[in-house]
């Protein structure tokens, strides 16, 4: 059973090894609920939603202005980049959507009887529902941050969940699963390694994506979260560095996107929600906001990187990409033409962007976890 948070970038990343466990012949059902419900049944698995019509928005509200909003997520981020750790506030939040889950969770996991439960970090009910049935749980990690006491600091958090289901106060046995090269990790924990496998979504790739460029095309986002969040003020500097390059901009920011009025370049094309792993092999560079599943399709697909991190784990990943010379990193008010010019044409940037890619392929996949996980479900 995966059992994964209300979330695109929660859900999307834990994708590859479900369907490298299916691929082996065994049974796979994800228990999640929001958005993430269409998106795992158009993943093609067996889905159930445990939480229909829960009110996560209430604990994650859009108060003050967009301005507010982007100050205290730079805070948090910047916080997690001093420490290394998720932040209590996010712990305690969490705890609360957990609490959503449960019940639905637990019912689940009692009647289909998995042997393992695999979940996304921060998706507290797996550890309570593995914990009642006795098997071992796999957290499947999102960032490029070991945590290796992540289970242990968001016990507490969870204590009176277990309480009002009857469970002892205590982890199941939790193993912990990296999606990134050991070379790309930050923080403490020991844990499974494999390579990720680049998905957000499927879809029809549309007609200019196949059609001759004219030009260099460079991909602008800034994930799933951002701009619900935040709008998409931080890249004013951006759009204005745009009409001034000599290169065409896919502007990939959801449905509806927020740009406070902003008068777009001819250049800049405003696309819908469109899966980027269909999109990046189409692309020349990308610019976005250090998101680690972007930064990873991004890599695979050997393009160079510019980020502007935005909050949470942004700035552990900037870092990253200039390190492992995947790309630049820079604050938002600091992009200019020069720069996208620089990310477009510099020679030795776009060899270690592509050698960076090749690397990476040579990582094992999630199909060679298997059996691994198998050996865990075994010891239960």
């Amino acid at each position: 059973m995966f059992n994964v948070c209300p979330g695109l970038d929660h859900l999307y990343p834990s994708l590859g090894l479900a369907w490298a466990l299916r691929n082996a012949g065994h049974e796979v059902v994800v228990a999640t609920s929001g958005v993430s419900v269409a998106a795992a049944a158009n993943a093609g698995l067996a889905v159930r939603d445990v939480s229909p019509g829960a009110d996560f928005a209430s604990i994650f509200p859009r108060t003050g202005s967009n301005e507010d909003r982007a100050r205290l997520m730079r805070e948090r981020g910047m916080a997690m980049t001093e420490s290394l750790e998720t932040p209590d506030v996010i712990l305690e939040k969490f705890s609360r959507v957990s609490d959503l889950m449960l019940d639905g969770t637990l019912s689940l996991a009692r009647e289909w009887q998995p042997d393992l439960i695999v979940y996304s970090r921060l998706q507290g009910t797996a550890l309570i529902a593995a914990r009642a049935l006795g098997v071992p749980a796999v957290e499947h990690g999102f960032s490029f941050l070991r945590e290796g006491n992540l289970p242990r600091r968001f016990l507490p958090y969870l204590a009176p969940l277990y309480e009002r289901t009857g469970t002892p106060v205590e982890l199941p046995e939790v193993t912990a699963l990296y999606f990134a090269p050991d070379y790309m990790m930050h923080g403490e924990g020991e844990g499974l390694t494999m390579c990720s496998v680049p998905f957000h979504g499927g879809g029809t790739v549309p007609d200019w994506a196949v059609e001759p460029k004219r030009r260099p095309r460079i991909c602008v986002t800034l994930g799933t979260v951002v701009p619900h969040v935040t709008g998409a003020s931080s890249l004013t500097k951006v759009l204005d560095a745009a009409a001034e390059t000599d290169a065409e901009f896919v502007l990939a920011l959801g449905d509806n996107p927020d740009l406070g009025g902003a008068e777009l370049p001819s250049n800049v094309r405003v696309v819908g929600w469109t899966a980027l792993n269909m999109m990046l092999w189409q692309c020349d560079a990308i610019i976005h906001h250090a998101g680690c599943a972007t930064t990873l399709a991004s890599a695979h697909a050997g393009i160079p990187q510019l980020a502007l991190p935005q909050g949470a784990d942004n700035w552990i990943n900037a870092a990253l990409i200039e390190r492992t010379g995947l790309g630049l990193s820079r604050e938002s008010e600091d992009v200019d033409a020069g720069l996208l010019n620089t990310l477009l044409h510099d020679e030795g940037l776009r060899a270690s962007a592509r050698a960076a890619s090749a690397a990476l392929a040579k990582e094992p996949g999630p199909d060679q976890l298997v059996a691994r996980l198998v050996t865990l479900a075994e010891r239960k």
